[in-house]
């Protein structure tokens, strides 16, 4: 696939992805879409195609896929439906793309930054 098609089709999967992480909230989603003709009119400026920029093209090309995937499957907004005197209630926005885990990673321990496990106990 030319190098054109590649940015062409990644800008267009991360507009897809701020209509289905934003869908209902126009605001948020008219700054996410335009945030990221920003930042591709901004490679485009910087960036000229030549064998020097290719790998940066290419590593722009890969945050924008990873950021189009934090927005379709981990961004859930939530609405607020009541406000009670003591508490506020909202409604979440699930849909079909929002990833569901088990949780079973925390669960069964957490790692720190140095990599090991820690124990954590759960039957307190």
């Amino acid at each position: 696939m030319s190098r054109s098609i590649a940015v062409l089709s990644t800008y267009r999967n991360l507009l897809r992805a701020t209509r289905v992480a934003f869908e209902n909230d126009t605001r948020l989603l008219l700054a996410a879409r335009q945030q990221a003709r920003d930042g591709f009119e901004a490679g485009k400026r910087e960036l000229s195609g030549n064998d020097a920029d290719l790998e940066e093209i290419d590593r722009r090309l890969e945050h924008a896929v990873g950021v189009a995937l934090v927005l379709r499957t981990n961004v859930v907004q939530g609405e607020r439906t009541k406000k009670d005197e003591d508490e506020d209630v909202y409604k979440l926005r699930i849909h079909k793309y929002t990833e569901m885990g088990d949780n079973e990673s925390v669960k069964g321990g957490k790692s720190n930054l140095s990599g090991t496990q820690k124990r954590v106990r759960w039957d307190m």
